[in-house]
């Protein structure tokens, strides 16, 4: 049979079809990559599922997982939490570090960054007496100031 005969047959038009036959030919070039992924993901599962009470515990202890967060954000928590601020600002050298900025929105959580708040979050060298901002507590990287 002529290869123009055969991508004139009506099977070829058929859009399931050629979705099909392309989904089939993905799966065997990147076979290797989705079957680690699949066998990771089974594995992950099956660990969860024989050590639920491990799993349940890290679900229910608040705070897990913060010794993951860079040090400057786990001291910003620190200082949000003492002073139980409810609404705060960050600097502007900390909102242009995106990991930083990212990380203290989310795990600040239920506590909001708010424009209009007067309590702001800085690094340390960034501390001006002359700002109209005087210093509410520090650590060794951040500082919480209460602004005018």
């Amino acid at each position: 049979m002529k290869l123009k005969e055969l991508s004139n047959r009506a099977i070829w038009k058929n859009r399931k079809l050629q979705a099909s036959f392309l989904l089939i030919i993905f799966v065997l070039l990147f076979k290797p990559p989705i079957n680690e992924a699949i066998g990771r993901l089974l594995g992950s599962s099956f660990h969860d599922l024989t050590n639920f009470k491990s799993f349940n515990m890290n679900l229910t202890t608040p705070h897990i997982g913060e010794h993951m967060l860079p040090s400057s954000v786990q001291e910003m928590l620190a200082l949000l939490r003492s002073h139980q601020v409810d609404s705060y600002q960050i600097s502007g050298k900390i909102m242009k570090d995106t990991l930083l900025h990212q990380r203290i929105v989310e795990s600040a959580w239920p506590r909001k960054m708010s424009a209009e708040s007067n309590y702001k979050i800085i690094f340390i060298s960034e501390f001006d007496n002359s700002s109209g901002c005087r210093e509410v507590d520090r650590k060794k990287e951040v500082a919480l100031v209460f602004c005018y």
